[in-house]
């Protein structure tokens, strides 16, 4: 049986902070908010490791962003990525790790995990919209037409590709692998 150390997951997590910076590199510009593949990332974190890891992988990842190196979308770091018109996206993450994850905690059903990255992928996006009205001064239907509107048909898309891909992965290592140990 594979036993994990706070080490072990730690890597686990930096690994993972590295494949999300790698899928942001993956951006479609479509306006203010560019369509980018970190949702695709964060959701397929949050469907295959326990909720503390994949906070950690969200939070390594933002630390990458924030001390320079261009990680996130359109190759950008810093303060004034992470506090700009995108930053309550990166910052929803979290959000989308906690709410994706406390649904595929216990079981990695598929139902469980279609819901659970439904919820996370819009409440990620609520908190971007928000961030929106904060930081650009937009009005809340300026801003939810925005940074939610145009990113809902494709986050159904993520959402169907995240759980086919969690599913797959899930099958091919050992469960007790990903799950509390």
């Amino acid at each position: 049986m594979v036993k994990h150390t706070q080490l072990s997951r730690l890597i686990i997590a930096a690994e993972l902070a590295v494949g999300l910076a790698i899928c942001s590199k993956m951006t479609i510009p479509i306006g203010l908010i560019p369509l980018t593949g970190q949702t695709l990332a964060v959701g397929l974190i949050a469907s295959i490791v326990p909720p503390l890891v994949g906070t950690w992988a969200i939070g390594f990842y933002l630390l990458l962003g924030l001390i320079g190196l261009p990680v996130f979308a359109g190759s950008t770091a810093g303060l004034a990525a992470l506090f700009g018109p995108t930053g309550g996206y990166l910052w929803g993450f979290f959000l989308y790790i906690w709410i994706a994850g406390a649904f595929s905690k216990y079981t990695k059903q598929t139902p469980a995990l279609i819901f659970g990255n439904i919820i996370g992928a819009v409440m990620q996006l609520l908190a971007g919209a928000y961030w929106l009205v904060l930081s650009a001064n937009l009005s809340i239907t300026a801003a939810f037409n925005t940074g939610v509107m145009p990113f809902l048909i494709p986050g159904l898309i993520k959402v169907i590709l995240v759980v086919i891909a969690a599913k797959v992965i899930l099958r091919r290592l050992p469960q007790r692998f990903w799950l509390r140990n």
